[in-house]
């Protein structure tokens, strides 16, 4: 009886007027869940298991007609904690969300997204950007432990999204430093070309992070993208160059760069993604990682999935040190995992 009277009050409280405008409500969410071993080989070895709920997320979208061709858009995706870790029901809060309008211009939004240059290496990343076997463990990143990172999603932001013509769209986003001060002012522009058309991808994307490691100086990246497609079968390549500033004396640039490709068989999928991090001005700081991903799919919403990783840092490098507990200077760190995704 109890359970009768909440569903029952759950659909008034929907039914009520405050909700009948709502009908173009859209909400969505998925789940992705891994057990992990992982190991690393240096002096004190790490050894360990988990089961890690990686970007699990539950959001809620939409968007209205306000008339003259133009719709208002709104989303508010926050990321859960789907294996009970955090213990309040969240991982590590809001993600992509915004609100903005809409129309034959393409789309303008405020609020906190994914940066331009980090979606163009989406198209060809196996895994969710936040898992152990990401490419984006390296890719993305500079310094000697990755510690500079274009794999982020801002906050505050204005975002700018062209219409497609021709496949080829535009994105910009510019982020302003609330906290300027009289020397520092850490503003953000990101932006994209990208062409997305007949089985063929490809990207641009630039970066600019004025005093962001050294106040005066400015920081950047620039990196292309690439996927073919072809019968049952892709492959796809990134290239990228980040420019880090040290010192006000000393900068230097990083080039990084990932091959990876897959191969679809009835339900099942098989990819593997190689991705190395040039050194920096220091010798020994490169790094390089092999992942591999076999996944079956019970539904087009339904993944499950076994995983390899290993990543292998030069002598004075840690990269994988936020994925792996003990990544140190020199280590190289893998792990082997199953998971399940589910998309609703």
């Amino acid at each position: 009886m109890q359970k009768k009277l909440i569903a029952l009050a759950i659909a008034a409280a929907f039914s009520a007027p405050a909700f009948a405008d709502n009908a173009n409500v859209n909400l969505y969410g998925k789940a992705i869940l891994t057990l992990d071993s992982y190991t690393s080989n240096q002096a004190a070895s790490v050894s360990n298991m988990r089961v890690a709920s990686n970007a699990s997320r539950f959001g809620v979208n939409g968007s209205e007609d306000v008339g003259d061709g133009l719709k208002a858009i709104y989303q508010y995706e926050v990321q859960v904690d789907a294996n009970g870790a955090a213990g309040n029901g969240f991982g590590n809060g809001t993600r992509n969300s915004h609100v903005g309008l809409a129309g034959s211009f393409g789309e303008i939004a405020l609020g906190v997204w994914d940066t331009p240059y980090k979606v163009t290496h989406n198209k060809i990343e196996l895994f969710d950007n936040t898992t152990a076997y990401s490419a984006t463990n390296i890719i993305g990143h500079a310094t000697a432990t990755g510690g500079v990172n274009y794999v982020t999603r801002k906050a505050a932001n204005i975002q700018y999204i062209s219409p497609s013509l021709g496949g080829v769209k535009v994105a910009v986003m510019y982020a302003p430093d609330s906290a300027k001060t009289a020397t520092v002012n850490k503003t953000l522009l990101s932006l994209s070309a990208t062409y997305d058309a007949d089985g063929i991808y490809g990207s641009f994307g630039y970066e600019s992070r004025p005093d962001q490691t050294t106040t005066g100086q400015t920081d950047n990246a620039m990196r292309l993208v690439g996927r073919y497609d072809f019968g049952g079968a892709w492959i796809g390549a990134t290239v990228e160059r980040i420019k880090v500033n040290a010192t006000a004396a000393v900068n230097y640039t990083q080039s990084n760069a990932e091959v990876v490709g897959g191969v679809k068989f009835d339900a099942s999928t098989l990819a593997l993604s190689y991705a190395k991090a040039g050194k920096t001005n220091v010798a020994n700081t490169g790094a390089n990682q092999v992942s591999l991903r076999y996944g079956y799919n019970f539904s087009k919403r339904t993944e499950v999935f076994a995983a390899y990783t290993s990543l292998k840092n030069d002598a004075a490098a840690s990269y994988g040190a936020a994925i792996y507990t003990g990544a140190a200077a020199g280590s190289t760190v893998s792990a082997f995992g199953v998971g399940i995704a589910h998309s609703f």
